[in-house]
């Protein structure tokens, strides 16, 4: 009991800032973690049981519930959070209020405009399933609007509670449903719509605040004003963002939409798991520090450091290990998604390394940067994607999403130089090394994967590829440390001040 007293004040938000921040983000990559884990389970498992046909099925509801929600995106969370001052109960709330009346509206549109839905893509059975996880919507609409001071307040232990008390019963009554009653696309649907209703009741019993239906017009107007780009920018994000599976979804079936997402959901593993969490992180930590360039400077610069020292090995070992991981976990029907996913690792790893400038654009009250760097990668893709698929089918879908974080970047990049007053070079040279380092990785790994694949079947060939990967990675970047001082014993001396 006395280990766990320690563990858990180790891991409480307290100390300076740089300490606070670098707390949240180990409880937020545990958060992250542990719910990519259960996931990537729930999705191999349910891989077995149901066919590409089911996941696509499910992903047309998801899709068309996702664009509700995006075009429809408040942006009242990052509102709350950007605001100087610490104590926002005020504004609680009018923000639940308005979410309210939102997840009302989403569920009236979802079920009524289910048939056309279904029609678009030529599935009559997606018109029940929209309807049934329009449910979720609600529950979602109805969380706890205190949950804002998880990451206003970097209290992401909090987060880790909230956050995994939806995914445990979503992946637990997904694959029951699945195993004892019956393997149909159902399974998804209602782990789903149990994963939100149970993250709802949590969201009550893990922060105190009791909102009311109260609506006050001068405050929704400030929120609104600062969540109009927000607004703009999710629209944008949804038509590049998932343009890509409505296309494929209506051009080639089901059956590809499924194998599309799942190749996407598991070889984006970068952006999703690590960029994102440290830009969860990083969002309130800069708008602390928002006046302060030389401040915002040395935390941009942890930020990329540390997404780009996890995220570049990461994606370069999905695309080595995808040929033997799709076989071995997740059998026969799957092949179509191996080179997708290939190609879809390199979109991760150009994607986590864009997504440090997100936050920083957002902290600074600058949000309209992000939506429009969004609608010119929606311009590349409108532009792309048609020719590329029409010639080489689902890895051609992939090339054009490539292709439009590729240009993207250097906007991206010149856009925060601006902000934080700094240059190309101090940027390159940290994002060099684990670049580098990831180059060296993969030429081992793919040597040790043709190797042993043909000697000891895909599973050793999975199993020694990774262990190759991680070894040669780790010696590398020790290497190199040990040479130029790339900021690794800075980093870990930090993390031991913080705990």
């Amino acid at each position: 009991m006395r280990l766990l007293d320690v563990f858990k004040r180790s891991l409480s938000p307290t100390g300076d800032l740089t300490s606070r921040t670098v707390v949240g983000g180990l409880w937020l990559a545990f958060t992250n973690g542990g719910n990519r884990v259960l996931e990537t389970v729930m999705l191999v498992v349910l891989a077995r049981l149901l066919s590409p046909a089911d996941f696509g099925l499910f992903g047309i509801a998801l899709v068309a519930l996702s664009a509700l929600k995006r075009f429809s995106r408040l942006g009242l969370d990052t509102a709350l959070i950007q605001r100087r001052e610490a104590n926002v109960d005020a504004y609680l709330d009018t923000a639940f209020t308005l979410q309210l009346l939102r997840g009302v509206t989403i569920a009236a549109v979802a079920y009524l405009s289910a048939p056309l839905v279904a029609s678009f893509f030529g599935e009559p059975r997606a018109t029940l399933l929209l309807r049934a996880v329009a449910l979720a919507t609600l529950f979602e609409m109805l969380y706890n609007p205190g949950r804002v001071y998880f990451e206003k307040d970097l209290a992401f232990h909090r987060q880790f509670a909230f956050s995994l008390s939806g995914t445990l019963p979503r992946v637990a009554v997904s694959i029951g449903y699945a195993v004892f009653v019956e393997a149909t696309v159902w399974a998804l649907v209602a782990g789903f719509v149990v994963g939100n209703g149970v993250r709802m009741v949590a969201s009550y019993a893990i922060h105190d605040y009791r909102p009311w239906p109260r609506f006050d017009r001068a405050r929704a107007a400030e929120l609104v004003d600062y969540g109009k780009w927000i607004l703009g920018s999710s629209v944008v994000t949804f038509l590049y963002g998932e343009g890509d599976d409505v296309f494929v979804g209506r051009f080639l079936g089901t059956g590809a939409l499924g194998a599309y997402q799942l190749a996407y959901q598991l070889s984006n593993a970068p952006a999703t798991e690590v960029a994102h969490t440290i830009s969860r992180v990083a969002m309130p930590a800069y708008s602390k520090v928002q006046s302060d360039a030389t401040a915002l400077r040395e935390g941009f610069h942890r930020a990329l450091r540390l997404s780009s020292l996890i995220s570049l090995p990461v994606g370069v070992g999905i695309a080595v290990v995808a040929p033997v991981f799709v076989p071995t976990f997740l059998g026969d029907g799957w092949e179509a998604m191996v080179v997708p996913m290939q190609i879809l690792a390199g979109f991760g790893v150009l994607r986590s390394v864009r997504t440090c400038t997100s936050p920083l654009f957002k902290a600074v009250g600058r949000p309209d940067y992000a939506a429009k760097l969004h609608a010119l990668r929606l311009c590349v893709l409108v532009v792309a994607i048609y020719p590329l698929t029409a010639a080489f089918g689902l890895p051609g879908t992939s090339m054009a999403v490539l292709l439009t974080s590729a240009v993207g970047i250097p906007v991206a990049t010149w856009l925060a130089i601006r902000i934080v007053d700094d240059d190309l070079r101090s940027l390159a040279a940290i994002v060099a090394f684990p670049a580098a380092g990831s180059v060296v990785m993969g030429v081992c790994a793919l040597a040790v994967r043709r190797a042993v694949v043909d000697a000891g079947g895909p599973l050793a060939a999975f199993v020694a590829t990774v262990v190759a990967g991680v070894v040669a990675y780790a010696l590398v970047m020790l290497a190199l440390e040990l040479r130029f001082d790339i900021g690794l014993n800075e980093f870990v001396g930090q993390v031991r001040r913080s705990l």
